[in-house]
């Protein structure tokens, strides 16, 4: 009874939440970011009814994001898509993040029906429309235990795929992404993973994982007409039962000359036998760079924040943006925490002229353990906070399939 002397009512739950409650103990089962106040207010009301415990919090697709990648996904999702130019963009990271069971509300300022159908081809189970009120947000949760959770589609298993990554700076973390890259498409979504480590003479991979190097990707270079299977196999590691390893360890008081050419006959022979290359490619090797990237279906820059990585980030973009036009672009900022002459992150990105698509939060107790016992990180320490990182950068790269009637269409997730 409330304070006027009236029965009060009691908030109608969701059967998934009832089940979701008693199940999981604390669990939020509601988790919403709302970017305005007034929007944020009628979320709030409409959760207080609806969930018996829930988190709304002031922000939009980044901020749940960041939620994800640090807490169990709730059962119910709402996102406030006003903070991007392209909503549709900005929900896939999160479709491609969050669990099966969860469900998706968002909240949007474009009503538009085609909009509507591609949020919910992608996953989104409910996009409203702003101003909204509270009768409509409650109809929505009604709604959603009618429907199916719907999960993005998974990379198209017969589509050969090429991963480069390229460090605008020395000491940007280049060969962890990477390595953890390679190892958490092999591992969590079962493709079969060539990493090609480029540097041959200062490359760290091998060192990274404690295999011994060989002279075959050396010889491999230099003598293209030697590359076949059998090849491949005695110039290789193999970690697990689908990622493979090609690294060296030249002596450094050597030149090593091979005909940039050379790459495209090895890449072919690789495709034969993986479905996904991924390549650490070194800032001073131009002639390969320059190869790899016409080749490359997903391009990943890892910079900081300094002057002189935004500098080198333009390079590589335009570069890249040259070189490959079709390929999947994704920018990380790494190792900026402490740093007294970061960029800040907006005047970044509008110099660069693209967003940086995730800062990848630092660990460094996990990423010493992980030094320490020769594995990748996201083998060490799987639940770190840079491995979840990771982790949703990793799901953005491969192409992923969608059937429209007769017609088969290649779609990328992409990035916040």
């Amino acid at each position: 009874m409330n304070a006027r002397g009236h029965m009060r009512q009691e908030p109608e739950l969701l059967p998934d939440a009832i089940e979701a409650a008693a199940a999981v103990g604390p669990r939020v089962v509601c988790a919403a970011f709302v970017g305005d106040s007034q929007t944020r207010g009628v979320v709030r009301a409409a959760c207080e009814r609806q969930f018996p415990r829930h988190l709304v919090r002031d922000g939009g697709t980044r901020e749940a994001l960041e939620y994800l990648a640090e807490n169990e996904p709730p059962r119910v999702l709402v996102v406030d898509v006003t903070d991007s130019q392209n909503p549709l963009n900005a929900m896939l990271p999160i479709v491609a993040a969050f669990s099966d069971e969860t469900r998706v509300v968002a909240i949007g300022g474009v009503n538009d029906i085609n909009l509507y159908r591609e949020m919910v081809e992608v996953g989104v189970s409910e996009y409203l429309v702003k101003p909204i009120d509270e009768k409509t947000l409650l109809g929505a949760f009604s709604r959603l235990h009618d429907k199916p959770a719907t999960r993005a589609p998974e990379p198209v298993a017969g589509r050969r795929s090429l991963i480069a990554v390229m460090g605008a700076r020395g000491g940007v973390g280049t060969s962890t992404v990477a390595l953890n890259a390679a190892w958490l498409i092999a591992e969590e979504q079962k493709r079969r993973v060539t990493l090609l480590d480029l540097d041959l003479q200062c490359g760290t991979l091998a060192l990274a994982l404690d295999i011994e190097p060989t002279r075959g990707l050396r010889e491999a270079l230099e003598h293209p007409n030697r590359i076949d299977a059998l090849f491949i196999s005695s110039a290789s590691v193999k970690l697990g039962e689908r990622l493979t390893v090609m690294a060296a360890e030249e002596a450094v008081d050597q030149d090593i000359h091979y005909d940039p050419p050379a790459l495209d006959r090895l890449i072919h022979a690789l495709h034969e036998q993986s479905d996904c290359i991924v390549v650490d490619l070194p800032r001073s090797a131009a002639g390969a760079r320059t190869r790899i990237l016409a080749a490359a279906t997903a391009v990943v820059i890892v910079t900081d924040l300094t002057l002189p990585a935004l500098r080198d980030s333009i390079r590589l973009l335009t570069l890249t943006r040259q070189l490959a036009p079709e390929a999947r672009i994704v920018v990380l900022a790494n190792r900026t925490e402490g740093r007294q002459n970061n960029v800040p992150r907006k005047e970044f990105e509008r110099a660069l002229g693209h967003p940086i698509d995730r800062i990848l939060p630092e660990d460094g107790k996990a990423a010493a353990a992980a030094a320490n016992s020769g594995k990748p990180l996201a083998a060490a320490s799987p639940k770190s906070r840079t491995v979840a990182s990771l982790r949703a950068v990793t799901r953005t790269l491969l192409p992923i399939e969608r059937k429209t009637g007769p017609m088969r269409l290649l779609w990328w997730r992409r990035a916040s």
